[in-house]
């Protein structure tokens, strides 16, 4: 969904939040949602004001033993989108990100793309790291069996890692 400038008013105007494409299914499996919305406000001639919030469920699996991990997303956001080809072309050059500018969109045409900023906060609120559960003991590295559901009879010889060098030099 786009948004044109000359449609904002100085009051708040609310969009719902519309899948129209938006969302990254080519990369995401959706469990459930996407759910949210959206205000803007025009605060001044080339400015607005865009505050949302978007939540949704998507499927994805562990890190340590690939089982499959239902996440549940939400944010809430707020940007300040300015208008000017002066302002987009220092936005995209190469400077130090100021605490101010963390939420500035320099926006060459009057023109906000809401399903572009859902997108990025989608991507922005998946963990770095997913885990089916705090104790998860992963695979085996040499067979694959998932540690957590049996146990497996491979030996674990440290000594193989690249790292076990590291631990002669701990005990020192």
């Amino acid at each position: 969904m786009k948004i044109l400038f000359t449609d904002l008013e100085q009051s708040e105007l609310t969009y719902p939040l519309v899948d129209d494409g938006w969302f990254p299914t080519d990369e995401l499996t959706v469990v459930d949602g996407p759910y949210g919305q959206t205000t803007a406000v025009l605060t001044g001639s080339n400015e607005a004001m865009i505050k949302g919030k978007m939540k949704c469920e998507i499927l994805s699996s562990c890190d340590r033993c690939c089982a499959a991990v239902n996440l549940k997303l939400a944010a809430d956001f707020a940007y300040i989108c300015m208008i000017g080809s002066e302002e987009f072309e220092q936005g995209h050059q190469e400077t130090e990100c100021r605490i101010e500018d963390y939420n500035r969109l320099y926006l060459k045409e009057p023109v906000i793309d809401l399903g572009e900023m859902y997108r990025e906060q989608v991507f922005l609120n998946i963990p770095s790291q997913v885990l089916c559960d705090k104790s998860c003991q992963g695979l085996c590295p040499a067979c694959g069996t998932d540690l957590n559901q049996n146990r497996c009879d491979c030996e674990r010889n440290e000594q193989d890692s690249p790292f076990a060098i590291l631990r002669q030099l701990k005990n020192r």
